[in-house]
């Protein structure tokens, strides 16, 4: 068709955290928040792994972390959890992931949303090349990671001033282990579900 210059179709600019979320904490949601308010995007997906390749000490399962993924978003405007990861066979490539949510979003611009954490750790992905060519890599603060670049990819990925949220769900799961609360850590919902369901308790 032909378009003036105002009726433009603009591609949706869309957002992927992906993690194993075990469980998810404030930080992952904040951090979500900061990168849409700054790019901005119109929506942002949170892909749980189904079976993370480098992660050896999963706890709980894909149902329990994806229900918590749920509930955490729950109400928030323009998150969407996508069970993309979860409903697929085999390792949770992200690579893999980006080609499938490429192709059902087509008119979309992809960006993928990673914690400074991950920066020196993205030669090590399956594909790196094929990440950063299907989607913009966009990276937040993390306060034990600030400064880290050492990685090959590193002048690839755009940076973003976040605020720095130090929570880990490692720390999570060892608060729950001796028995602390987890308060203003995790969204209620998600610290509710936890007890509920007796969930990293005796690990």
């Amino acid at each position: 068709p032909s378009w003036t210059r105002s009726e433009v179709p603009v591609p949706a600019r869309l957002g992927i955290l992906g993690g194993t979320f075990d469980p998810i904490h404030n930080g992952h949601v904040l951090l979500a928040q900061a990168v849409s308010e700054r790019l901005p995007l119109d929506r942002v997906l949170f892909v749980p792994a189904a079976d993370p390749p480098h992660k050896g000490d999963q706890v709980a399962s894909a149902a329990h972390r994806l229900q918590m993924v749920r509930l955490a978003i729950d109400g928030l405007d323009g998150f969407e959890v996508s069970c993309v990861e979860i409903d697929r066979e085999g390792p949770s490539y992200t690579v893999d992931t980006l080609r499938q949510l490429s192709a059902r979003h087509e008119d979309n611009d992809l960006f993928l949303i990673i914690g400074a954490d991950n920066i020196a750790d993205l030669s090590s992905w399956y594909d790196p090349e094929g990440v950063l060519e299907l989607a913009t890599v966009v990276s937040g603060t993390r306060a034990e990671a600030a400064g880290t670049g050492s990685d090959r990819f590193a002048h690839r990925i755009q940076r973003l001033p976040t605020p720095a949220y130090d929570i880990s769900s490692t720390d999570i799961r060892q608060r729950l282990q001796l028995v602390l609360p987890i308060r203003y850590l995790v969204p209620e919902a998600v610290e509710r579900y936890v007890a509920e369901h007796g969930l990293y308790s005796s690990l």
